[in-house]
């Protein structure tokens, strides 16, 4: 009996070790953003006061930005595609701030507003009547390895502006942009994820503004 419980107590011990020395030899590192540390998300709404004559476009909400399930959580993921190209992998040391989707959000929200053409730019959760929707859904944000040291950074989905009265479709696009991560590791991916991100984000920014002038009236 003693020798039996000494035995799978020496176990037990051996096995909290082994996990300690896992979890000490691969620290978590600062969650990691493609957000400006100066942004503060999505507030109440970008107001009239400091338009332009240029803001001629009507008031736009934005959707909150969807992403499959496999993009839903804070993991930082990456494809080995000189292996399995259909595999999506995660850094066990590495992860995002938000969600893709809702760092995508923030980036969406602070682009549309910096643009200056709206009246105004709801946020998801604010109160107020919009004229048009913009709906986004993320389809990829991963880094892609071609070889154990060239890795690109990968960012695509679809974009769809909706008539919010009648729920008219007025347009939809795919986008998608790269960008090298140099070095091919979590922080030149970082970066390499944010280039890709912010690309994206003006892309659709962009493309947004053009459907709803060429919709509007006269």
């Amino acid at each position: 009996m003693n020798g039996r419980h000494f035995w799978r107590s020496g176990a037990v011990l051996s096995a909290v070790l082994l996990l300690s020395a896992c979890a000490t030899t691969s620290p978590w590192r600062v969650p990691y953003s493609i957000v400006p540390a100066s942004a503060t998300g999505p507030s109440a709404a970008s107001t009239l006061q400091g338009r332009t004559a240029a803001a001629i476009l009507p008031v736009l909400r934005l959707a909150p930005v969807t992403a499959p399930e496999w993009l839903q959580g804070h993991d930082f993921h990456y494809r080995l595609l000189y292996e399995n190209p259909q595999q999506a992998l995660y850094y066990r040391d590495a992860r995002w701030v938000g969600t893709p989707a809702q760092m995508m959000g923030d980036l969406l929200q602070g682009q549309l507003m910096d643009g200056g053409q709206w009246q105004a730019v709801l946020a998801p959760t604010s109160t107020g009547k919009a004229k048009l929707l913009l709906q986004v859904r993320l389809n990829d944000f991963t880094l892609d390895f071609s070889a154990p040291r060239q890795g690109v950074a990968q960012v695509a989905g679809e974009a769809t502006l909706v008539d919010a009265q009648n729920y008219r479709v007025l347009g939809q696009q795919r986008f998608a942009f790269r960008a090298p991560a140099i070095p091919a590791n979590p922080d030149g991916g970082a970066l390499a994820m944010t280039r890709a991100g912010r690309a994206f984000a003006k892309a659709v920014s962009q493309w947004a503004e053009r459907v709803a002038r060429h919709s509007m009236p006269g």
